[in-house]
């Protein structure tokens, strides 16, 4: 960040203490501290075997730290204990999410693996460290394999070109041979993600299956959607303010939120329309649509959020980065945020941006 936007930060708190110094401090803490994760206990059990159950309560955390370790406890009052896939079978979330120990290869070892479905043909899934998904398939009398998916660029006479990979494609064919109707799904495969996948295999189960009971478990795939509406000031400075002394908007701001589970169950893309008034420019009213992703955990209480997006009524000319705490309880979402408002072409607009507004899971 250069100079001159952290001392316009500075300036900006100073100029207007009594409203900014909770907002900026907020800011500063909530953009240090989003990085680390925030778990949530939910109601669960684990699978000492694969007939032992034992419920209680599991603290959800990200993808890859569920890969290779669970914390578990029957109840509020007892010590967490932690355990590792070599100690138990596997372990349930109440609500779905569903993980049982496989060794891997010599690389990744022993971990725990999400079923993505539970059937004839079981598809599994695990994020690694740096944000990669990975899937694998198995069947009783096949062993477990990777879906092989990942392009990658080659050089050729001194030209680069993107080789496709499909290796996928001859697994999954090698593993439904039997089932001639779903040579052709097959060959439609263009993308492997959760959704195509389990597409794929509620479909192979279909056709092979004659009761259709041969398949145990499949993930729930449909996405969380918000609605959200905020109340917000913009003290800024630059060309857009009067007499290049700083100034200041409200506005009200409508988004919309769209949950990316194949990256991070926190994780959401959206899209709104944030309408400004101003009492400094020629025109008072003005229209801003911005589209970014933010951080929400849908933890009970306090949680700490963070986002980033760009103004499409700007042509992205504007970024917006931000921070604060969410309120959750059932399920309304009470958020108050600060925000780094910056013109990144030529940084002639600099501002901060407090807001408070409510946030609805409509599904």
């Amino acid at each position: 960040m250069s100079r001159k936007v952290m001392y316009f930060f500075t300036f900006v708190c100073y100029y207007n203490e009594k409203l900014m110094k909770l907002n900026c401090t907020l800011l500063l803490i909530a953009i240090s501290t989003i990085v680390f994760a925030q778990n949530e206990w939910k109601p669960g059990y684990i699978l000492k075997t694969q007939q032992d159950t034992v419920w209680g309560s599991l603290q959800n955390k990200n993808y890859n730290e569920n890969s290779h370790a669970i914390t578990f406890r029957t109840d509020e009052n007892e010590q967490p204990s932690t355990y590792l896939p070599d100690d138990i079978y596997g372990y349930r979330f109440k609500e779905g999410k569903f993980y049982v120990s496989k060794y891997v290869d010599s690389t990744v070892g022993r971990i725990f693996l999400e079923y993505l479905v539970n059937g004839e043909l079981d598809v599994f899934f695990y994020q690694d460290q740096t944000g990669d998904n990975h899937y694998f398939v198995k069947k009783d009398n096949l062993p477990l394999k990777e879906l092989k998916y990942k392009d990658k660029f080659v050089r050729k006479d001194g030209i680069r070109y993107l080789l496709e990979n499909n290796q996928y494609k001859g697994l999954l064919s090698y593993y439904t041979k039997e089932t001639s109707g779903i040579k052709k799904d097959i060959t439609r495969l263009n993308n492997v993600n959760h959704k195509s996948l389990v597409k794929f295999a509620k479909k192979y189960h279909e056709l092979s299956c004659e009761d259709g009971n041969c398949m145990v478990y499949g993930k729930n795939l449909k996405r969380k959607i918000f609605a959200a509406i905020h109340h917000g000031s913009l003290f800024y400075t630059g060309r857009y303010s009067k007499e290049s002394n700083t100034s200041q908007d409200s506005y009200i701001s409508v988004k919309t939120y769209f949950q990316q589970f194949e990256q991070s169950e926190k994780l959401f893309t959206f899209i709104g329309v944030n309408t400004f008034y101003s009492k400094h420019l020629y025109y008072p009213y003005r229209i801003g649509i911005p589209v970014g992703f933010e951080y929400i955990n849908p933890k009970k209480g306090f949680s700490l959020n963070g986002s980033y997006s760009l103004d499409l009524a700007s042509f992205f000319i504007i970024n917006n980065l931000g921070g604060g705490i969410n309120y959750k309880s059932g399920n309304l979402i009470i958020q108050t945020k600060c925000s780094l408002v910056i013109n990144l072409v030529n940084f002639d607009m600099v501002g901060v941006s407090p807001l408070f507004g409510i946030i609805y899971n409509i599904r």
